[in-house]
């Protein structure tokens, strides 16, 4: 009898922790790692809407579309970070504009905006933001 529990519980205790559960655990950390980086570019970001459109705009719905390594030689790297975001007046008000901008830290410690697009979205294109959970 207390062998046969005994198995049982290796068995609950061996399946308790699934796949599912891993792939659970592996978004929450890569939404956690997005969350801080685009935390640490906010300035940043804020910095390249206003020399792009020059002015000031608000924004939400900023995520991250890539991050790359880049490999000057062995002594140095650096990162190339691509983020998305949408731009809007007043109280979320048109216009409103998809801003794609890529940073860099290559020989900086700080972040600059090495590349700035945008494109106006048309009224059907507004959408909520969606945010993996």
């Amino acid at each position: 009898m207390k062998k046969s529990l005994l198995i049982l519980i290796a068995f609950v205790t061996l399946f308790s922790y699934s796949p599912v559960q891993a792939e659970t655990e592996a978004k929450k950390d890569i939404s956690l790692r997005d969350d801080i980086i685009l935390n640490l570019l906010f300035l940043p970001i804020y910095k390249a809407i206003d020399n792009h459109f020059g002015k000031p705009k608000q924004f939400y719905c900023e995520k991250i579309l890539q991050i790359n390594e880049k490999v000057e030689h062995e002594t140095y790297r650096y990162y190339n970070v691509t983020v998305q975001l949408t731009t809007f007046e007043g109280a979320h008000d048109l216009p409103y504009d998809l801003v794609t901008i890529t940073f860099s830290n290559k020989y900086s410690m700080e972040w600059r905006a090495i590349d700035v697009k945008s494109r106006r979205l048309q009224p059907n294109e507004i959408t909520e933001c969606k945010h993996p959970q």
